[in-house]
């Protein structure tokens, strides 16, 4: 099953360890090209073998060419990139690594997800359904879909520097981090100079998918100590407070007649 895992790198020094429970591919958030994760890595820091790169800004054109000159002069050890900006596709046409969708709120059924391999390698599915959606949707794919199995599962993004802002409105101190509600629901707000990326929490446990016919299992263990990272890495996921998200709970209802 290590050969499936993809791992989202919080710590450099990490890699040998996580090397040690067998894990081999690592991926890094990319410097500049990120919101709402605290360590990124630039280019030149990521020299590990099987390495994949992660982007998750809604791009402008000028950070897609920054980008796209980048991809285009990648060196040998950088194998695939997980992304979400569909402007990316047609950069990526003629760039010889492998090319993962993930499209946190959106591949949510056989449909989309088939339509989108006409374009991408591989897709993630969203952890907005149910286990029995993701089983028809691993049963009537057209290849091997992959699936979040750990991590803090993105409720809003917004390119505007929202935590900034309401401080600035109510006089209340600058905060990059902050732990937000809304009634008894608690959220995770992270900003930098791109916007900010609000967390749903507790962290996502689908461990129950570790099984699953897929082709890789996706690890973003953001936001924990590193000796939290490795117990999940071991998939020790209760180290940390988890919930199951959708997995028992539909999100799509029929309107009762009036």
């Amino acid at each position: 099953m290590k050969n499936k895992v993809l791992f989202t790198i919080t710590n450099l020094d990490l890699i040998p360890k996580l090397k040690g429970l067998g894990i081999s591919n690592f991926v890094y958030p990319l410097s500049f090209f990120c919101v709402g994760i605290p360590k990124t890595f630039a280019i030149e820091e990521i020299t590990e073998d099987e390495a994949y790169l992660f982007v998750n800004r809604v791009l402008d054109c000028d950070a897609i060419n920054r980008l796209s000159e980048i991809l285009h002069n990648l060196p040998s050890n950088i194998k695939g990139i997980i992304f979400d900006d569909l402007g990316l596709i047609e950069v990526l046409k003629d760039v010889g690594i492998e090319k993962i969708l993930y499209y946190s709120h959106f591949n949510t059924n056989y449909a989309s997800i088939n339509y989108f391999f006409d374009y991408v390698d591989e897709v993630i599915v969203s952890t907005d359904i149910t286990e029995e959606e993701i089983d028809e949707i691993i049963a009537k794919a057209n290849k091997k879909v992959s699936l979040f199995v750990f991590g803090l599962v993105p409720s809003l993004y917004s390119r505007r520097t929202l935590l900034t802002n309401h401080a600035k409105q109510f006089n209340l101190p600058e905060e990059k981090q902050k732990e937000l509600y809304i009634n008894d629901k608690k959220f995770i707000g992270i900003e930098n100079e791109f916007g900010m990326m609000m967390y749903h929490y507790p962290y996502y446990d689908g461990s129950r998918l570790l099984n699953k016919d897929v082709k890789y299992l996706f690890y973003y263990p953001i936001l924990l100590e590193d000796e939290k990272v490795l117990k999940v890495a071991e998939n020790d996921f209760k180290c940390v407070l988890t919930d199951e998200g959708f997995l028992d709970t539909k999100t799509i209802y029929k309107v009762k007649n009036n």
